[in-house]
């Protein structure tokens, strides 16, 4: 009798650990999910994850999520492939590129349709808009970059032949923004709040948004994953987008809570938190659907960026799995 009890307290032991560990019983697979901002300071891809942490929509959930930052699209897709991340919070150039590069990253729910982005100038500068940008010298990150493209695409809606458009790479905004200071270039393409950042400071101003060339669904920013990620997890990814639909739901309906919150995690001055959410609120796309002809366009535009050689098909960047295409 003594040695069936041990068996019995050893099996219950068994049995406990496998079920903490998520291993077996009824606790099925686990709930943590490890999500990679590509810019942690950046209102767009920062703000719904701080929004859903901070009012619990994760938690709500039954999810357990990790926030890590990257500065770097190409850093975000090698910890996804890699393992360390699970979900990305980046570009829609950034799952594109990812599956050109045979890393397996789709895009499955939409974040914002419409690009942030914007032709800042010196304040007087006599550059109106895109379609002045022929003969200029714009500032860019870096050859193939979200910047880049943009810069690509705007000029040619714009009927602007991009032969004539000097790109600079200049890296991070800091340097940018000094370059233009100093007379370098005569312009650049960087998100809405840098140009709002600039004419408070009388040193810049807007001279066009990307989208109103582009239109509102470039499908600027999205929650890419593995394709194995997708497929193998697609109950917790159906939970992410939900936490996800809550919180961008939440923003679009309380100002002044997201206002104080991108000035408390992400540093923003409040005027400028409340330009940048005015301008870009309308944006975010809580149901989440997805751009095909958005995503279609950077796939396109992949050769001309240096990325590859050919555009993916659409199945290898696009999944709609979790969220249907538009």
């Amino acid at each position: 009798m003594k040695v069936t009890a041990r068996i019995a307290a050893v099996v219950a032991l068994c049995a406990a650990a496998l079920t903490a560990c998520g291993g077996g019983g009824s606790s099925g697979p686990s709930t943590s999910i490890t999500l990679g901002l590509v810019q942690a300071q950046d209102f767009v891809h920062a703000m719904p994850a701080r929004v859903a942490i901070q009012q619990g929509f994760f938690k709500d959930a039954g999810l357990d999520v990790k926030v890590v930052d990257f500065s770097a699209g190409s850093d975000l897709t090698k910890a996804m492939t890699g393992g360390s991340v699970d979900v990305g919070a980046a570009t829609g150039l950034d799952a594109v590129s990812g599956a050109a590069k045979k890393l397996d990253t789709q895009a499955f729910f939409g974040v914002m349709g419409q690009s942030p982005m914007a032709l800042i100038v010196p304040e007087k500068s006599g550059i109106t808009g895109f379609s002045g940008i022929a003969g200029k010298k714009l500032g860019i990150s870096k050859a193939g970059s979200l910047t880049d493209y943009i810069t690509r695409a705007t000029a040619e809606a714009s009927g602007v032949d991009f032969e004539k458009v000097k790109e600079v790479p200049l890296g991070d905004p800091a340097a940018t923004m000094s370059a233009m200071k100093r007379g370098d270039v005569d312009g650049f393409v960087l998100p809405v709040n840098f140009g709002f950042l600039l004419q408070a400071k009388h040193e810049g101003r807007i001279a066009q948004k990307a989208s109103d060339v582009l239109g509102p669904n470039s499908q600027f920013a999205v929650l890419m994953a593995k394709k194995s990620t997708i497929s193998d997890n697609k109950a917790n990814l159906q939970k992410l987008a939900g936490a996800y639909t809550k919180a961008l739901t939440w923003m679009k309906a309380n100002k002044q809570p997201t206002v104080d919150l991108a000035v408390a995690k992400l540093s923003m001055p409040k005027p400028i938190a409340e330009q940048t959410y005015d301008a870009l609120i309308g944006g975010f796309t809580p149901d989440g659907g997805i751009s095909a002809a958005g995503m279609a366009g950077y796939a396109k535009a992949l050769p001309k960026l240096g990325i590859a050689t050919s555009s993916p098909a659409q199945d290898a960047y696009l999944s709609t799995q979790i969220v249907s295409a538009k």
